[in-house]
């Protein structure tokens, strides 16, 4: 439920079952978002530590479990009975709470540390007290007896005044508080009154003022208390860092009464993936540390496996010494292969355990090999080990497997140590029968608001009582009018007057809400006859009677007398199962034989592929297998009765894998767009070719027949030398003059394109290339050819002249498609031939109008035979029949929307200012025929997210702030575009879930789509049907979704994988979770509390990079820096200077300045600063004053403040400042270092791969020091992106030629290639150097660009698209693109191992935490010894040029 239980283990067993009683547990804590990381103090147990998100950002609080005895005790933080006291405050929260130190008066925590370097997370002490033991009388003497004398505790701390800002000029800003003074006053005020008739009144009187004043003091000292974090007797919190860099979780231990020296063993570093028998850079690894030991260095434990070693855990029972107990994941090989080149032989990677190795260590780690204690995955069916906690009182282990917490004994545990059989058998563990007693709110039905979205799929089609909006989202269906004249009314006054419009859900029914996932809801056209208000929609959905959620297609009907598909209590039209009454698909879904496709399933369905013909005979989809496929709609449509129709049968095609120009159809790395022709027989197929440009393709599929395909030809009809986008079927501006007359002509001899059929062919093309900015390679940051970007609109006419005139004769009189003016006379000539012809016709018009009356009338398009090419012909004559719209400018277009109706025009949408949920639409009205002249109307200036057609064709769906807008497809409507009319009324529409069915469906959707969309379609060979059964039990006792989280990760991790994470869910998160009222600004600055100074010292103040005053065109400076501070009139401060006062309150008043800083990110906030290091005239003046008021000549000894107007930053600006500044620091350490070495120097840090940000650091650090004679280019923690090959490619080119001007004398202008880096590479990597930075790593090595230093990486290779949604928003990615070479092969060396440098080192924890980098200095050392074997250096200029004189004489003695 994400809250706090507590219960107690029984101390007997039952030796029949061997198990333990029940075991009650009592709810501790309530909160919307969650609390965790419980830790209860081993010497004082009622003190329990954890962490919650109460006020937003997760915090540490704690928690006093002692009961109270007394009801009108007041109800005082951090106290018996008492609420939570929470501790931190903290810029942008902690991590999680780690546990107590061994006294039982430090709370231990990991948070993101706020000192300059690169983001990682760090270990903190929070001592509970300064003074020996105070935690002992934690809680005693600190609440208010109902008969207590009403007094303020004093507080015995040399911390616990009541500050004041005073400047000495009587402006006080606090003033203290003395309760008994006003209790006096009020004593001696009723003890005057000596009216002997009004003594008992006064009595009375003076009791309720003794009481008033009771409660007023109690609220004095809950306000002092909560204000101050003092805990239960006063006790201040006092912060300290813990001296390791990376340190994430940790144990102090003292090593022996003798050194008394105070280790800490701890955890190095956290896999950010979800990944089982991980061996890459961030697996987990233990190490120690004893200040003054060892060089004072840490000591890693652990060095001899690769695999994850965690949480530490010191065991001091038994009497046999003490033990490290921690996690493992490591086995014994017996074969002695490990399974990678790097692995320390004799251990390999297998389940996660309990482990123990014997104290204390030596500086080569562990005295002994560590020893096994459980075997868990062989004992609980594959699941691991994922908890432990030691009870120190009787020293038993408890441990979390699955969902369930088991116990080993100390009996157990002592077998496994000491007894000479602890290699044979099972350990035994009991599970702990724990029953927790609770009303599970969070398990109650959710109601929540349907919220329209660019992931919302949509419809629209009409009936006889209007428009209707068909539209899925949040895994539901619902239907909403579409009200003409604006929006609908909510405002229903009553009395049958305006009824509003109804909306109604299609599926799932009352009660099914979570069971099933409807991907997308396509209206089926035709699907009934003119005469009947039917409508039904083809439906995607995850299949509820499959128990792994395959997908399926169903058929619901969604008229207004429908009832909802999916419910337990609906009414059902088609074919249901009996014994659930839920629909039947009528392909796919439950399979015995599994719903893969190569199990004959459908496998996973890309939905925003599903395309229902406009004829609604058929659909199209694509599959995460690369596969395209055609089905029929199983509607035999037979009378208007309901008994008439049933499921037909269908009839399905897989595309093949080739057009015939041999170009793969479907790539899934860009999904295809799939486009029917009007009347279902084509299909217009966007694909990518080899050469990864967009070509589209047509399939015939044969005249279109109620369950029967006919796959005929399937042809490239635009070259592979451009992109070809955006297809729209449509017609010619000619047509619709032919259309004019044709009509006149008798019905035989009508072109059944005149009933709307395609003529041609609209798509957009970037043919036309053109140079954009600049046009030669000249300049700083080597410019590279940059292309507009922009498209045209072009047309492909489907049929010749010959195949046009022998459907329609008109076509022979009218053939110009865009005549124009010069062509006029030859078309008058035409025109006047077709009147005449017309004027024989009209006279036998009665004889031939009845000729045709036998005919059948087809309720949608009869597309006409398309004029392909001959059949293997390799010339694209067909495709270059195709012209361009030159009237129609040039644009950065994303798509035809549609042709209109009734009128050739053009709607079209472009991107504005390259965002793609932010588009125009425009109308290229065109101009009556012949002209082709295009007027352009703006129908949206930006705005738009999504604008697409309904499958009928009729109606153009705009998705603008939320809200859906059917326009007609018509001039009229077109013409008169408003965005407040056609809105679909959606409004007040809820989702209701039940998230006990939603968690089953989410977690056999993560399942499938591992399964579906892994790029190994073996999955590493894992029995993933074992997977699903083996972790099913858990999801059903899931009471929370950040609980399925956790089940996904388990489940995920079984594959083995990087880029595994499980995020984004839709949690049960606090209100304020987001508000920036609640989150706690920072002054960019690291401080100190200081009490000697009587304030908050400034320890270091971050500077970045002078000379870029923006990054990314954000400033990045710390608000008290000179560069922020001189530009608003004022002095900045210095390290030493103290800050004593924000906004007026003093900063000793409160447990931590960050409370005084909440919700003051981007305001201005008044400090009051005492300037120490920093002087100011201003303080000088003050001193001077008040020495001349109190006649003090001791300047030094009189205080004065100085006050100071800055803006605060965000927790992200401070990360992102402290991030600067590490790497302007480091740059200037490097080129020192080199300097000092003999040779020039560039560096390069680059935090990511991704994008512009990415780009930008890299030009701003290469191209400026491109010519030194070497270069680091730095991705230690780099997260990742796709500029590799960019990258590489400018580190790959090579100097061949070099210039020099007449005056030049130092060897050389510039040199070609243009800003060829001519010197020496040194790459440098870390354990947190992932994914598309580990492949820049790997490419510079294959490449032989340069040399890797650092320590081995993440190990990420395998891509991935996040574009394997859940319903909720979440994802459960799962890695999607192999990579491989032939001497790597997949994974390239890097997958689940990481890239291994030339030259491994280390920076110690200890060391990096004081700002030391070794991989910094050896990287500089193997680049001076490089240079010293290699010398880099221009080559000497030829002494002078050619000899051009005439001093050769020839045979006749003349000049030559």
């Amino acid at each position: 439920e994400g809250d706090l239980y507590l219960t107690r283990v029984p101390t007997t067993i039952n030796t029949d079952t061997m198990t333990y009683a029940s075991m009650p547990a009592m709810k501790l804590t309530t909160t919307v978002g969650n609390t965790i990381h419980p830790r209860l103090n081993h010497k004082y147990p009622h003190l329990l530590a954890y962490s919650a998100t109460y006020s937003g950002d997760r915090e540490v609080y704690l928690m006093d479990l002692r009961s109270i005895t007394t009801s009108s005790s007041i109800k005082v933080p951090g106290t018996p009975g008492g609420p939570a006291l929470r501790l931190t405050y903290t810029t942008g929260g902690i991590n999680s709470v780690v546990g107590w130190d061994e006294d039982g008066t430090s709370i231990l925590y990991s948070a993101h540390g706020d000192q300059v370097g690169m983001p990682h997370v760090r270990l903190y002490r929070l001592r509970l007290s300064s003074l020996g033991g105070a935690v002992r009388e934690a809680g005693i003497n600190s609440t208010i007896g109902a008969g207590d004398e009403v007094s303020i505790p004093k507080v015995v701390h040399s911390d616990d005044t009541e500050h004041t800002l005073d400047d000495n000029t009587g402006h006080k800003y606090i003033s203290p508080v003395n309760a008994n003074e006003k209790t006096n006053q009020t004593k001696n005020k009723k003890k005057n009154n000596n009216d002997e008739k009004n003594r008992d009144d006064q009595q009375r009187k003076l009791n309720r003022e003794k009481e008033r004043q009771h409660r007023h003091a109690a609220k004095l000292l809950l306000s002092s208390q909560s204000r101050r974090g003092l805990v239960g007797s006063n006790i201040h919190p006092i912060l300290e860092p813990v001296p390791l860099s990376e340190a994430v979780e940790g144990v102090y231990h003292t090593t022996s009464a003798a050194s008394n020296t105070e280790c800490i063993y701890f955890t190095r570093v956290k896999q950010s993936s979800n990944t089982k028998r991980y061996v890459g850079g961030t697996a987990e690894n233990l190490w120690s540390y004893c200040p003054g030991e060892f060089n004072d260095l840490a000591i890693p434990l652990t060095a001899d496996y690769n695999g994850t070693s965690k949480s530490p855990i010191v065991y001091s029972h038994g009497g046999h010494g003490d033990w490290l107990f921690f996690m493992s994941d490591r086995a014994v090989d017996s074969s002695g292969s490990i399974g990678g080149a790097n692995q320390t032989s004799g251990w390999a990677a297998s389940s996660m355990d309990l482990w123990a190795a014997p104290l204390p260590v030596t500086l080569s780690g562990f005295s002994s090999t560590p020893t096994r204690l459980t075997n868990v995955a062989c004992q609980y069916n594959g699941m691991e080990l994922m908890e432990i906690a030691v009870d120190q009182s009787n020293g038993a282990v408890v441990l979390r497997i699955g969902a369930d917490l088991h116990y080993m004994s100390m009996e157990a545990i002592e077998e496994k140590l000491y007894s000479s059989k602890k290699a044979l058998g099972e350990t035994q563990i009991q599970q702990l029968p724990i029953a927790v007693y609770s009303d599970f709110s969070s398990m109650q039905e959710r109601i929540i608001p349907l919220r329209v979205s660019k992931n919302t799929i949509f419809d629209a089609y009409a009936t006889s009582y209007g428009v209707s909006a068909l539209i899925s989202s949040r895994g539901q269906t619902y239907v909403a009018p579409v009200i003409p004249d604006g929006k609908l009314d909510g405002n229903y006054g009553g009395g049958g007057l305006n009824m509003p419009s109804r909306r109604y859900k299609v599926a799932p029914g009352t009660g099914g809400g979570g069971m099933v996932r409807i991907l997308c809801a396509k209206n089926i056209p035709h699907s009934t006859g003119n005469d009947s208000d039917e409508r039904f929609a083809l439906v995607l959905a995850t299949d509820p009677l499959s128990p792994t959620g395959e997908h399926a297609f169903y058929i619901i009907r969604t008229d207004a007398m429908a009832s909802p598909s999916f419910g337990f209590s609906s009414l059902y039209e088609m074919d249901t199962m009996e014994e659930t009454g839920l629909p039947v698909p009528f392909i796919g879904g439950h399979l015995e034989s599994g719903g893969s496709t190569k199990d004959g399933g459908l496998g996973s369905i890309h939905a925003e592929t599903v395309t229902v013909s406009p004829c609604g005979r058929r659909f199209s989809y694509a599959n995460t297998d690369g596969q395209l496929i055609v089905v029929t709609v199983p509607i035999d449509y037979k009378g208007n009765n309901r008994q008439g129709r049933h499921l037909a049968s269908v009839d399905k095609v897989v595309l093949p894998w080739e057009n015939e120009q041999s170009q793969p159809l479907y790539r899934d790395t860009n999904l295809v767009q799939l486009v029917f022709s009007p009347g279902g027989r084509y299909l217009a197929i966007e694909h990518t070719a080899r050469n990864a440009f967009k070509v589209i393709s047509i399939a015939d599929l044969g005249a279109t027949a109620v369950g029967s395909l006919q796959l005929g030809r399937i042809v490239q009809v635009t070259p592979d030398r451009f992109n070809s986008f955006s297809v729209v079927w449509g017609r010619e501006s000619k047509d619709f003059a032919v259309d004019e007359h044709a009509s006149k002509l008798q019905p035989s001899k009508t072109d059944s394109a005149s009933h709307g059929g395609a003529t041609a062919l609209f798509f957009l093309s970037d043919r036309d290339i053109n140079l954009e900015g600049d046009t030669n390679p000249w300049g700083t940051r080597a410019p590279a050819p940059r292309f507009d970007g922009h498209s045209c609109v072009h047309v492909l006419p489907l049929r010749s002249l010959k195949d046009s005139i022998e459907a329609n004769e008109v076509n022979a009189f009218i053939r110009a498609s865009f005549g124009g003016g010069g062509a006029s006379e030859v078309l008058a000539r035409g025109m006047k031939e077709l009147d005449l012809m017309l004027k024989g016709i009209n006279a036998a018009s009665e004889d031939i109008g009845s000729s045709n009356t036998t005919s059948e009338e087809q309720p949608y398009v009869m597309d006409t035979p398309i004029s392909f090419e001959k059949e293997n012909e390799a010339t694209f004559k067909f495709a270059r029949t195709s012209y361009r719209l030159d009237s129609i400018p040039a644009g950065k277009y994303v798509k035809i929307v549609c042709q209109l109706s009734d009128d050739p025009s053009l709607v079209i949408a472009t991107n504005k200012d390259q965002k793609y949920d932010d588009l125009e639409l425009s109308l290229l009205a065109i101009i009556d025929y012949p002209s082709d002249r295009i007027n352009e109307v703006s129908l949206y200036d930006g705005g738009i997210e999504v604008v697409d057609m309904s499958t009928d064709g009729a109606y153009v769906l705009i998705l603008v702030s939320g809200e859906v807008q059917a326009v007609p497809r018509t001039v009229a409507k077109f013409n008169y575009l408003a965005s407040d009319k056609n809105i679909a009324a959606t409004d007040g529409l809820h989702v209701s879930v039940w998230p006990a069915l939603e968690y089953q469906q989410m977690y056999a959707d993560s399942w499938r789509l591992f399964r579906d969309y892994f790029y190994d379609a073996e999955l590493h060979q894992i029995e993933w049907d074992e997977v699903f059964d083996r972790y099913l039990p858990l999801v059903e006792r899931c009471g929370k979704r950040e609980e399925l989280d956790d089940v996904m990760r388990q489940m995920g991790g079984e594959l083995s994988a990087l880029h595994v994470f499980v995020m984004y869910g839709e949690y049960d998160g606090h209100a304020s979770f987001t508000a920036n009222e609640i989150a706690i600004a920072s002054l960019g600055v690291t401080l100190r509390r200081s009490t000697e100074m009587n304030g908050y010292e400034i320890v270091e103040i971050p500077e970045s990079d002078p000379d870029f005053h923006m990054r990314d065109r954000q400033p990045m400076y710390s608000p008290l820096s000179e560069q922020v501070l001189r530009l608003s009139g004022q002095q900045a401060l210095e390290p030493g200077d103290i800050i004593i006062g924000v906004n007026g309150e003093h900063v000793m008043n409160v447990p931590t300045i960050n409370m005084l800083l909440r919700g003051k990110a981007g305001e201005s906030v008044r400090l009051e600063v005492q300037r120490v290091t920093s002087k100011s005239k201003v303080t000088e003046l003050r001193r001077a004053k008040m020495r001349l008021l109190k006649g003090n000549d001791d300047d030094e000894d009189i205080p004065a403040t100085e006050p100071l107007v800055v803006v605060p930053l965000s927790s992200y600006e401070r990360d992102e400042l402290i991030y600067a500044a590490w790497e302007w620091k480091t740059r200037e350490r490097a080129k020192i270092l080199a300097a000092e070495s003999g040779f020039t120097l560039g560096y390069v840090h680059l935090q990511d791969m991704s994008g512009a940000p990415a780009t930008n650091a890299f030009a701003r650090g290469f191209y400026p020091d491109h010519d030194k004679q070497a270069l680091i280019v730095d991705v230690r923690h780099n997260a990742g992106g796709n500029i590799h090959s960019w990258l590489l490619d400018i580190l790959q080119r090579k100097a061949w030629m070099y210039w020099q001007f007449r005056g030049d004398t130092d060897g050389g202008l510039m040199w070609d290639e243009h800003f060829a880096f001519r010197g020496h590479l040194v790459v440098l990597i870390d354990e947190k150097t992932g994914s598309d930075g580990e492949i820049f790593a790997r490419g510079v090595s294959e490449l032989g660009l340069g040399k890797i230093v650092g320590k081995r990486s993440w190990g990420g290779s395998i891509g991935l698209k996040f574009d394997n949604n859940l319903v909720d928003g979440g994802i459960a990615t799962a890695p999607e693109i192999g990579v491989y070479n032939d001497k790597y092969g997949w994974g390239m060396g890097i997958e689940q191992m990481g890239v291994v440098p030339d030259v491994e080192v280390d920076n110690n924890p200890r060391d990096a935490y004081e700002g030391e980098d070794t991989q910094l200095e050896v990287a500089i050392s193997v680049l001076k010894e490089w240079l010293k074997n290699e010398e880099v250096v221009l080559p000497k200029n030829p002494s002078r040029p050619k000899n051009m004189s005439k001093k050769r004489k020839d045979s006749e003695g003349c000049l030559v």
